[in-house]
């Protein structure tokens, strides 16, 4: 499998944490802005989705590529919101991009590590012959949904979540012409799946007016249909699985730290991160971050990285360390060596 291009979508919509300083005590804000390492962050706009954030970023790359509508094979969508319960967002981008009806189309519900396990998933379908070209998106907006928008932000329990989740939806273009992944591990783990939750919508507590009325949880006062992040918790399961994962991926590969050009982590948070990078001894200049400047996009993260952080390493040839980590909880990596990957510029929506 060859990744042949990527693009990534934005909303207009820039929010940065000033604006809580109206409602909460500067040093509250402070120290999560401190945490987090987010100096902005996007916002979308009532209305608009993951999928609409995907659709816009994979139009113009397949423009750009030059790639014909109905030579793509396989539509997948990775997000934990989707325009509606059934059915599959995937299915509305395969239509309004005009793709062929002989392609394969499905979500992927997942986070953190969604677009290291849709890579996977891809070069799996590829290798067999299923497939020659893809497209595997990645997108998420929560604004408004499992957290307020910053205008309406009211209580000292979302303020967190309110400072360091962005929206951002991404596009990446796949083929079979060529071997790019050289290794790819993954792991899971159940008995933390509380740890990142929205414990209101599903099928254990469904729809009901009680989804938006606030109750105690712990320490906090929280609707079910919000975020809940335990960070503690997440801190301590990243340090335990990332470390031998990275180790995991580079003896696969038979790479070594000096052999990658980029260690592209999912933008959990910038003290998570630099944690990480120091523990695994890796130099902060083969580590970019986006988070400073779009905040935690869920799986889109690691392509909205690559894209607007990539530099000379998306017109050369390059070996990239992806390492996706969280919500599952869950985590995969991929060793992945490049030639040249078509962008587009920053799409806004």
């Amino acid at each position: 499998m060859r990744l042949a291009g990527a693009a990534a979508a934005v909303p207009k919509t820039i929010v940065k944490p000033s604006f809580a300083y109206e409602k909460f005590t500067p040093f509250d804000v402070d120290r999560i802005v401190g945490n987090t390492g987010v100096l902005e962050k996007r916002e979308a706009a009532p209305g608009t989705t993951a999928t609409d954030l995907c659709i816009a970023a994979a139009g113009p790359l397949l423009d750009r590529l030059g790639w014909a509508r109905e030579s793509i094979d396989a539509v997948i969508l990775v997000t934990m919101l989707p325009d509606h319960y059934l059915p599959a967002s995937s299915h509305r981008a395969h239509v309004e991009l005009g793709l062929s009806p002989k392609c394969l189309v499905f979500d992927i519900n997942l986070g953190c590590s969604g677009f290291t396990h849709g890579l996977i998933v891809l070069d799996g379908l590829m290798a067999s012959g299923v497939i020659k070209r893809a497209l595997l998106m990645c997108g998420e907006v929560v604004t408004g949904a499992f957290k307020p928008r910053a205008a309406e932000l009211e209580h000292r329990s979302d303020l967190a979540n309110a400072l360091l989740i962005g929206d951002a939806g991404t596009a990446v273009a796949l083929s079979n012409d060529g071997k790019q992944v050289k290794a790819a591990r993954f792991g899971a783990d159940g008995s933390g799946f509380q740890q990142i939750i929205v414990q209101g919508g599903g099928a254990r507590c469904f729809i009901s007016p009680s989804l938006f009325e606030r109750r105690q949880e712990e320490d906090e006062i929280r609707r079910p249909i919000d975020l809940t992040l335990r960070g503690p918790q997440i801190l301590t399961f990243a340090m335990k699985q990332v470390p031998p994962l990275l180790e995991e991926v580079l003896a696969a590969a038979e790479w070594t730290r000096d052999d990658v050009d980029s260690f592209v982590f999912h933008q959990a948070n910038k003290f998570m991160i630099n944690f990480l990078r120091t523990r695994m001894k890796l130099p902060a200049e083969k580590v970019p971050l986006s988070i400073e400047e779009f905040g935690n996009t869920s799986s889109a993260s690691i392509p909205l990285t690559m894209v607007t952080r990539g530099g000379v390493h998306l017109t050369q040839p390059t070996k990239w360390m992806l390492l996706g980590f969280g919500v599952g909880l869950s985590w995969s990596g991929v060793a992945l060596e490049t030639d040249e990957i078509t962008t587009v510029p920053l799409i806004e929506v």
